[in-house]
């Protein structure tokens, strides 16, 4: 293979791997793991993609975006599993981060977990969930696809579920049904339990290779070459080394054949010094070492790549014969924790894929290899340094948060607490805050591992709290990621909590779709406090007959829209019940009815009607996307009940009382 100049054809937006297919359906599940990590970058731009978001928090009204996320993060399981050192950041309590800790390596792995009710993709690449990641450096990414009317390679995806189990195992937190980890791998078995009878097809590429303890990714590499003969020529990109590296340079000589002729081409990074030397970004043991058992070239990796200049961070080993070759593409750096060589080794994900010489695919591959400079490098010149930068495990020496410091969650209803998980052995000194000032746990009044209770009225609730510990002769900071102990009892935000019985009735009975129509509602509210109309409108101070007359015809318009948003299918338990309990749904309304209405028969009246709406609603047509028409059936009878139950404790109500009770007894048929 020689590849000098970037044709363009093996470029693509990684992002767009995170956009559902068409006829993938609702959005169902995502866990995703990365090293280094930014939530707001994977809040708005992974996972708006993947939940198909139209409001976008720089392109969009920030209610319209926040109303749209909320309903769809209702409606669907996310997690995020983040090497502990670099677990520090939080955008939302509907979705979770979870830290995994490991002794003397790290979860290195880049992969992403993407369910929907009809598609399920699993992204492996090189790329962080950070916008470097995928916006500013050079990376490699790969998927694998599996549809339940097409089928796909279901084994791939079934060991994917399995790792990233691995992860959740290795991940600091409490084991309870209330914690996140129990969601994240419940997460997993409905993913399990969704494909179990799509169509498996058996595929030659790509084949899954996964690093971690006990399983070498060279070796796994090996056992995947599609050939008798041995490769004789490997290329490798790699941004990091061991300063060493002669460990990985016998495991990668141990994959080609045994006699020479064989060739190792190393693609680095380079770096022109005020000197006139150049910095090497390998180390020249390594090169020394596989000089000595083949023939070794060193070259650049240009840093324009495409027309764009690209900081370098794909990791790329590609094995070659005569016949046939072998791409690997991940987050395994030419390392000994990356590949998995000697001691401890990283979680680490990666593809390969194989294609015979004569075959178009093997041009495929070649055109993914990033372009690098025509001459070598001269292993024997004095103006070379050869100064590897060390693997990104090591990148700022910050010690990961202690174990000890086991879980932050927080507990919404009607007694909503922070409640934190401490266990031994807990540092001499250390300090737990929120806000950066706010003190919820000292060492100094000698709080004890255990579980700690603390009462939280009022105040927003920190997405992380600050933890300050002692750790040998230094003070060290970090982040801690609050979770929920249960996401389905947090309270809707404050925009939809305020929303009037009028203004509701304007958002239900909209043809726009539900966050762009709370938009248009606050937006009026304001321009009218703003302008006073509202004050000198005489039916905003005069409850008249006509005006009820009148209420009473949005309602009739609000119920059709709700009947058929209630009828449109769903594909979760979760997304329903939002439907239904939601803060734009029937019982919010209900609940709107029964503080503002004009009068007792009024509320009694329209929460009749809307028992008669739930009961029109057929739960067969629901239940297209993969929920059952029992669950949607049994959702339904339970908020006919609730609102028979609130009727029921209403004033008396005479003319009114004889057609409700009639109603209510035809809803719960």
């Amino acid at each position: 293979m020689s590849r000098s100049s970037a044709s363009g054809e093996g470029y693509g937006k990684a992002l767009a791997l995170w956009e559902p297919p068409a006829g993938a359906g609702e959005p169902r599940v995502c866990v995703a793991s990365t090293f280094t990590f930014r939530a707001d970058f994977f809040e708005t731009e992974c996972l708006g993609r993947f939940l198909g978001m139209d409001a976008h928090p720089t392109e969009s009204d920030a209610v319209s975006y926040m109303v749209e996320r909320e309903e769809k993060l209702a409606a669907a399981r996310v997690a995020v599993l983040v090497d502990r050192r670099h677990a520090r950041e939080k955008e939302s309590l509907r979705w979770d981060v979870l830290g995994v800790l490991l002794h003397g390596a790290c979860q290195h792995a880049k992969i992403a977990l993407l369910a929907w009710a009809n598609h399920v993709r699993v992204i492996v690449g090189s790329g962080n969930l950070t916008e470097p990641g995928y916006r500013k450096n050079l990376e490699v990414f790969g998927a694998v696809d599996l549809s339940r009317k097409n089928g796909g390679d279901a084994g791939s995806i079934r060991r994917v579920l399995d790792f990233l189990n691995e992860l959740i195992d290795s991940a600091v937190g409490l084991e309870s049904k209330d914690a996140p980890k129990h969601r994240a791998r419940s997460a997993l078995s409905a993913v399990r339990s969704l494909i179990r009878n799509w169509p498996n097809i058996q595929t030659t590429n790509p084949v899954l290779v996964l690093g971690g303890s006990g399983r070498a990714v060279l070796g796994q590499v090996e056992e995947a070459w599609p050939s008798n003969s041995p490769p004789r020529r490997a290329y490798v990109v790699s941004p990091f080394f061991d300063c060493d590296g002669t460990d990985t340079a016998n495991a990668l000589i141990h994959a080609l054949a045994k006699r020479r002729p064989r060739e190792i081409y190393f693609d680095v990074r380079t770096e022109s010094g005020s000197d006139g030397r150049t910095r090497v970004f390998a180390p020249l043991a390594l090169i020394q070492h596989a000089a000595a058992q083949a023939d070794v070239f060193v070259r650049r990796v240009l840093p324009e790549q495409n027309g764009e200049f690209r900081e370098l961070h794909a990791k790329m080993i590609y094995l070659e014969s005569d016949d046939c070759s072998l791409m690997l593409i991940g987050s395994s750096n030419f390392t000994r924790a990356g590949l998995g060589v000697s001691g401890k080794a990283n979680f680490e994900a990666n593809l390969a894929y194989r294609a015979r010489a004569s075959e178009p695919e093997c041009r495929t591959l070649e055109k993914l290899w990033p372009a690098v400079d025509d001459d070598w490098l001269d292993l024997e010149s004095a103006a070379l340094i050869w100064d590897p930068q060390p693997d990104e495990s090591d990148d700022d020496g910050r010690p990961a948060l202690p174990a000890c410091f086991e879980e932050a969650s927080f507990a919404p209803g009607s007694n909503p607490s922070l409640v934190i998980a401490l266990r031994d052995p807990l540092p001499k000194v250390w300090s737990i805050c929120a806000d950066g000032a706010k003190e919820l746990l000292l060492s100094s009044t000698h709080t004890a591992p255990g579980r700690h209770v603390i009462p939280w009225q009022g105040a927003v609730v920190p997405f992380v709290l600050e933890v300050t510990w002692s750790h040998r002769d230094t003070s060290e900071v970090a982040n801690w990621p609050v979770n929920v102990s249960n996401p389905a009892m947090l309270p809707p935000p404050e925009a939809l909590r305020s929303l009037t019985l009028e203004e509701l009735l304007l958002v239900l009975s909209s043809t726009r779709p539900i966050p762009q129509a709370v938009a248009e509602v606050l937006a009026k509210r304001k321009s009218e406090k703003g302008d006073g109309s509202s004050h000198l409108d005489p039916l905003k101070r005069f409850d008249s007959q006509s005006f009820v007359l009148r209420r009473t015809k949005r309602l009739a318009a609000a119920l059709e829209r709700l009947h058929e948003r209630l009828e449109r299918s769903a594909s979760s338990r979760e997304a329903y019940e939002w439907r239904l309990f939601g803060p734009v749904g029937p019982m919010a309304l209900a609940e709107s009815y029964v503080r503002e209405a004009a009068s007792v028969g009024e509320a009694r009246f329209c929460l009749a009607e809307i028992a008669l709406t739930l009961r029109r609603v057929q739960p067969a047509k629901v239940a297209l996307d993969g929920l059952s028409a029992s669950a949607v059936a049994e959702y339904l009878s339970k908020a006919v009940q609730k609102l028979a139950e609130s009727a029921a404790s209403l004033p008396a109500a005479p003319g009114i009382d004889r057609y409700a009770a009639a109603a209510f007894e035809q809803a719960t048929q």
